[in-house]
């Protein structure tokens, strides 16, 4: 069983044929798979973490990177994934988001900056097939970056249990995988370890320093433009300002205006107040729904 295993992992981090049609494909099915995700996937759980944030995308694109034959190969082959598959994420969810093409607008540019840096970071990452120290280093870059990623889970975890708990595993699971898969050599594979397992004590107790359990939560909420139009002079605030704070962002024709909220007790209900430069006052109740292995953010008009 350990063998088939290990014939699984050799065929996944390095026995792929990722020739041009085929990372297209993956790029495609990876894109719309995504998008679909968001869509259907309550906010707040763990399986819609990989429409926003790294972590799968970080092992998506080592995936890549082992399996091209040149250095160069990889850096143009990622870019090009990244090129295809992040737009894709966001133009499958259009015709179906209250934002229509604003959703693109707003969201793809973050992912488009990255995208850029995939091609330098590919060209360096494809060395970790050299299983050798150096290989051992730059593949370390990335097991840091997931638990980095995994211990903010964990304190999620650990306080509102089960919330995020698939994607504390990942992160953590992630890393033994990417160590065995890749590195074949005793000495690269005992640095790589070594360095994550230092990684993982430091990152989890100035993680955990302020306690067990983080109640906080920060949210994005888009604002439509008839109900709200913000301009610049417009203020937000929290009904009860000891349970954090409202910043208002002015949109564009483009992007839409965002109201970002940051609690300090996930626990507690509140009232958002947005004023316009005249005194009118509009409000916006907020709670924290649970939803499964997570929370979601449901919020309406007064």
């Amino acid at each position: 069983m350990q063998e088939q295993k290990q014939g699984i992992l050799g065929k996944i981090f390095g026995g792929l044929n990722m020739s041009w049609r085929n990372l297209i494909i993956f790029a495609v099915i990876s894109g719309v798979v995504t998008g679909l995700i968001a869509l259907l996937v309550p906010d707040g759980s763990s399986f819609r973490q990989i429409a926003v944030t790294f972590e799968a995308w970080i092992v998506l694109a080592i995936v890549v990177v082992v399996n091209c034959d040149k250095p160069l190969d990889a850096a143009l082959k990622t870019f090009v994934y990244f090129l295809i598959s992040q737009p894709l994420v966001y133009l499958v969810q259009v015709p179906f988001n209250s934002m229509g093409f604003r959703l693109f607008g707003y969201y793809y540019p973050y992912w488009f900056y990255w995208t850029l840096a995939t091609f330098p970071g590919a060209f360096i990452a494809w060395y970790i097939k050299k299983d050798n120290i150096l290989a051992a280093l730059i593949l370390s870059v990335a097991l840091v970056g997931l638990i980095w990623m995994g211990a903010g889970y964990l304190q999620s975890t650990v306080g509102f249990f089960p919330k995020f708990l698939v994607s504390t595993l990942f992160c953590f699971g992630s890393v033994p995988l990417l160590i065995m898969a890749i590195l074949k050599s005793k000495t690269p594979r005992m640095i790589a370890a070594v360095i994550a397992v230092i990684a993982a004590a430091v990152l989890i107790f100035l993680t955990f320093r302020n306690g067990i359990g983080n109640k906080g939560i920060n949210v994005s909420i888009g604002l439509n433009s008839e109900k709200y139009p913000v301009t610049e002079g417009w203020t937000a605030e929290l009904e009860d300002p000891t349970n954090g704070k409202a910043e208002l962002t002015v949109g564009s024709d483009v992007v839409s205006s965002n109201l970002y909220l940051e609690f300090t007790d996930i626990e507690k209900n509140t009232t958002a107040i947005l004023r316009d430069p005249d005194g009118t006052t509009y409000k916006i109740p907020v709670k924290i729904v649970r939803d499964g292995e997570g929370y979601i953010i449901d919020y309406g008009e007064d």
